[in-house]
C-alpha cells in the first residue's frame, strides 16, 4: 500500500504542477499539425466507392435483411416459422392441452384442425 500511495502522491504533484501552466505555442502547433495529418491519412484511406448498380428487385433485400438483424436474424425467423408449422401440424391436440384448452374454446368448439384423413396415402392409389 505504501508504494501505491507514493505513486498517487507523485501523480498528484505532477498534475498540480501541470494545472498551473499553459502549453507553449510550439506544442499546440505540433499537436494540431499531427491531428491534421492523421485526419488527412484517414480521409485518403476511406474513399467513397461508386455504389454498384443492382437490378430494381434486388435493392430492397439488403434493407430488410439488415432490419431483421442480418442473415443470422433471417435464419432465426425462418427456423421459428418452420418449427411452428411442424408443431402445429404434427401435434395440435398436444398444444391445445398445453394451452389449457384455450385453442378449443377460442375456435368455438370446432376443433383445432380440419379433417386431414383424406390426404393420407392409400394402398395402390393416389393421394
Amino acid at each position: 500500500m505504501v508504494i501505491k500511495a507514493d505513486r498517487d502522491d507523485r501523480l498528484d504533484r505532477i498534475l498540480a504542477q501541470a494545472r498551473g501552466t499553459t502549453p507553449s505555442d510550439d506544442l499546440v502547433a505540433r499537436v494540431l499539425a499531427d491531428a491534421a495529418r492523421v485526419q488527412e491519412d484517414a480521409a485518403a484511406q476511406v474513399q467513397p466507392s461508386a455504389a454498384p448498380t443492382a437490378p430494381r428487385g434486388r435493392r430492397f433485400r439488403p434493407a430488410w435483411v439488415s432490419a431483421i438483424g442480418g442473415w443470422g436474424g433471417v435464419s432465426g425467423v425462418t427456423l421459428a416459422g418452420v418449427v411452428g408449422l411442424v408443431i402445429g401440424f404434427a401435434m395440435p391436440d398436444t398444444i391445445d392441452v398445453l394451452s389449457g384448452g384455450q385453442i378449443w374454446s377460442l375456435s368455438g368448439g370446432g376443433g383445432v384442425t380440419p379433417d386431414l384423413s383424406s390426404l393420407a396415402w392409400e394402398e395402390g392409389g393416389d393421394v
